[in-house]
């Protein structure tokens, strides 16, 4: 009997302790979750991403978690620039994979946007020739191994496309001196590349040429492609003396970026 209340005590602990352990520790043991009003609190709040100022209260995990790395380009520049700057700053003071992924991914987004409107503006600067500063020239390249390298592609895309690309010069007959100089380059490319046709188009007896391809500085250099239906696309190389460094570069880098893909 005596025995009897001498345990009595260790199997009411018994049932207890086995009862803690079936229920209180199985959850976190098991990666389970009680689902209690005070975790119900700590859930991170969801936001619309694009609600730049409700996004800046947020704390510092729940912000970087928040940024939408697949829709960069739905912000306005100055909301991305406060979003980059917010995540720069946490990435510094915190900077864990996932910090320093996020600010990563958003410095590649600025790249490639500042890149895109480079090209541009470049194209613009070309096909329309009155936007473009005067005075400003393009620097010569250094005899290194990106020169050679350059050289090399040139020469491989001249002579891939001498069948489908020809050149249109547009002159006045009473502009002698440029006119020869334009001359001197044009023969320059011929000794190298042969087999290009060149056409030389008085803008005296073509007015209606001048007035379509808006043509107000002279000479204006143009090539024409012929895409795989047989049709001609002119594109502006410069208006004004071009040089031969000039003319190469710039028929090659329009052919890439106005060209499309379906019609090379």
């Amino acid at each position: 009997m005596r025995m009897m209340f001498f345990l009595l005590p260790i199997l009411l602990f018994a049932e207890v302790n086995n009862q803690f352990f079936n229920t209180a520790h199985r959850g976190w043991f098991f990666g389970e979750t009680n689902e209690t009003n005070e975790t119900n609190k700590t859930k991170p709040q969801k936001i619309n991403p694009f609600d730049v100022k409700k996004m800046m209260k947020l704390p510092d995990k729940e912000f970087m978690a928040s940024i939408p790395l697949d829709n960069l380009d739905l912000y306005s520049a100055q909301d991305f620039k406060k979003v980059f700057q917010r995540a720069r700053g946490i990435a510094v003071m915190k900077p864990t994979r996932q910090n320093v992924y996020i600010v990563k991914r958003m410095q590649k987004f600025m790249t490639d946007q500042a890149d895109k409107f480079a090209r541009v503006w470049y194209l613009e600067t070309i096909q329309n020739p009155e936007l473009e500063y005067p005075g400003i020239q393009s620097s010569t390249f250094a005899r290194t191994t990106q020169f050679y390298e350059k050289q090399k592609t040139q020469k491989a895309f001249f002579k891939k496309h001498s069948e489908d690309i020809g050149f249109v010069v547009f002159y006045n007959p009473a502009d002698k001196m440029s006119n020869v100089r334009q001359r001197w380059i044009y023969n320059s490319f011929k000794k190298e590349y042969p087999n290009y046709d060149i056409v030389w188009i008085d803008v005296t007896k073509r007015p209606d040429l001048v007035k379509k391809f808006n043509i107000k500085t002279l000479p204006d250099n143009f090539y024409v492609y012929k895409n795989k239906k047989g049709e001609g696309i002119w594109v502006r190389i410069k208006a004004g003396l071009v040089s031969e460094t000039e003319l190469k570069d710039n028929v090659i880098f329009t052919f890439k970026n106005i060209i499309s893909k379906k019609d090379k």
